[in-house]
């Protein structure tokens, strides 16, 4: 490697890993003196063009980064010296070992210096998942993460280096689907070509098990679908995180690097995952310590109509109920005639009934759902308890969405003119034979309560169609015979 000079600026110290059709050099900047790192992609017999553009993408996806976390971009040019033809990309040099060389030499890592480590890669991934487009990295594993002064007090500075596999947004559906990654740390969607931020996620995930386990991702096993990692020097709520980091399923991974970081760092356990989803306006109130979530749910009267019609004959009949006991009032003090007396008490009372129902018909009790550590409790309109079961019994949660039926069909196949159903949405819980149930709701709080339910009760929300009763068949004589 003496005296090998590239595009008359960088001198070659060494030659850092070889790979088919691609060299990675440590040179020295000859107008800065600084150590640079030189990617060089060869146009030899192991060229492709998918090769190139990766390589074109990771040149132009770092020059538009600036995190201290990521090598910065410092040049990029045509090789053509006669030893070496293809591109080069120039980026800083990071002095620092990488995760696996510091696996290789047996170091071992706290829980503490894990969540440290998750924490600060999770600010490198909210950056790059934050641009517009969206940066995906698709290849995170020990050996492109970087350690530099790290010590007992502190798991140091962290740095995610080769962007060779990065997708962009605007590269996600192009053309062909070029699978990278490394096995083990990639999640199914992305064997498919379709990476998302959440892939990067799953990738982080399966590296702190690396970690924590010395075992490799690739030899751990799957059991249904699920990754099956045993760390038992772990606390229950790290492990919790990181079975969630992990899930084989996109929809029941977090959803992104932002909430996963707050999860992280949630310091009673409680994830905390959907302050997103709560609607600006909603009267419910949740609470929730990681050991107890409480759904406090305001009643919701009926609509005006039904509510002042309601009032209006509950107020008539009450003033009868009254009209004797205070009817003579007016007769005696004031001296009016009997009749008059009977009749503007009569009209007070119903008046003061009816304002005294509307306005108690705006409060009328609360509907809760109390779900311990080890008891799920419900309670009716009036705060009495009306179910009761131990939480191990809870076999099903699921939200009914509204939904409306305008056909209807026989078992013949034969179709039934039998008008229109609508269905009220609904969320509810399955605990033994009882079931808790949530209404009245808007779509919006329906979905932020299923998930903030889902997450503490480990319990995947399940999307339920509701099957209605088929209405009766319409009368042919009207209702006149």
């Amino acid at each position: 490697m003496d005296n090998i000079i590239l595009n008359a600026r960088y001198e070659i110290r060494k030659q850092l890993s070889k790979k088919a059709g691609r060299r990675t050099f440590l040179a020295q900047d000859l107008h800065s003196q600084d150590l640079v790192i030189i990617k060089v992609l060869l146009f030899d017999q192991d060229f492709e063009w998918d090769e190139l553009k990766l390589f074109e993408r990771e040149a132009k996806t770092l020059q538009n980064l600036a995190h201290p976390g990521i090598p910065e971009y410092l040049d990029y040019f045509e090789v053509n010296d006669g030893v070496y033809h293809g591109f080069a990309l120039v980026q800083t040099y990071i002095d620092a070992p990488s995760l696996d060389m510091l696996i290789q030499q047996g170091q071992k890592f706290s829980e503490t210096e894990l969540i440290e480590l998750a924490d600060k890669l999770l600010n490198i991934l909210s950056y790059l998942h934050g641009q517009i487009p969206v940066v995906i990295h698709r290849d995170i594993k020990p050996s492109n993460i970087l350690i530099a002064n790290r010590s007992g007090n502190s798991i140091g500075d962290i740095y995610l280096v080769d962007f060779g596999s990065v997708q962009t947004a605007t590269t996600k559906d192009s053309g062909t689907i070029t699978i990278v990654g490394s096995y083990g740390y990639i999640p199914l969607e992305q064997f498919g070509g379709q990476a998302v931020p959440a892939s990067d996620l799953y990738s982080l995930g399966m590296t702190i098990i690396y970690l924590a386990t010395g075992t490799h991702p690739a030899e751990i096993p799957q059991v249904n679908g699920l990754v099956k990692f045993s760390t038992p020097q772990l606390s229950k709520q790290f492990q919790k995180w990181l079975g969630k980091m992990i899930q084989t399923q996109l929809n029941r991974r977090f959803d992104s690097a932002k909430i996963a970081q707050t999860a992280l760092l949630s310091p009673d356990g409680s994830f905390g995952n959907y302050p997103e989803l709560k609607p600006k306006d909603t009267k419910v109130q949740l609470y929730c310590d990681g050991k107890e979530m409480r759904i406090i749910l305001p009643h919701k009267p009926n609509n005006l109509f039904t509510k002042t019609v309601g009032s209006l004959f509950s107020a008539l009949f009450l003033g009868l109920f009254w009209l004797p006991f205070l009817g003579w009032i007016p007769a005696s003090i004031v001296g009016l005639p009997l009749d008059w007396s009977f009749g503007i008490t009569y009209i007070v009372c119903v008046l003061g009934i009816f304002v005294h129902s509307l306005i108690q018909g705006e409060n009328k009790g609360i509907v809760k759902l109390l779900i311990s550590s080890d008891e799920i409790y419900g309670y009716n309109e009036i705060g009495t308890e009306v179910l009761t079961n131990l939480r191990s019994g809870i076999s099903l949660l699921g939200y009914s969405p509204s939904y409306k039926f305008d056909s209807f069909w026989d078992d013949t196949g034969k179709q039934l003119n039998r008008g229109r159903v609508i269905t009220e949405p609904e969320l509810f819980i399955y605990a033994g034979s009882n079931k808790y149930l949530i209404i009245n709701l808007s779509a919006a709080e329906f979905w932020w309560i299923g998930q903030e339910l889902s997450e503490f009760l480990d319990l995947e929300l399940q999307v339920i169609y509701p099957t209605p009763k088929v209405p009766p068949e319409p009368s042919s004589c009207g209702g006149g015979c």
